[in-house]
């Protein structure tokens, strides 16, 4: 999810250079709301965080730090 809201900014992609996930609780099969936003960008790299939750609330936080590959740069 975070690797999409990465590269939501732009047509290019972006790579996962790091992924951090807190699993606050089990997180239950059935309905879940992701939630994801770009935090900061700086130069090549894009910053993101996010949650996953259900009824009862939030089951899992990221951060991730996401990198525009040298070959997709100006």
């Amino acid at each position: 999810m975070l690797g999409e809201v990465a590269a939501s900014d732009s047509d290019r992609p972006r790579f996962t250079g790091t992924l951090t996930i807190r699993y606050l609780r089990a997180t239950p099969l059935g309905d879940l709301h992701a939630e994801g936003r770009i935090t900061r960008t700086d130069g090549i790299k894009a910053f993101a965080s996010g949650h996953v939750s259900d009824d009862q609330g939030i089951t899992a936080e990221a951060e991730g730090v996401f990198i525009l590959p040298k070959w997709a740069r100006g």
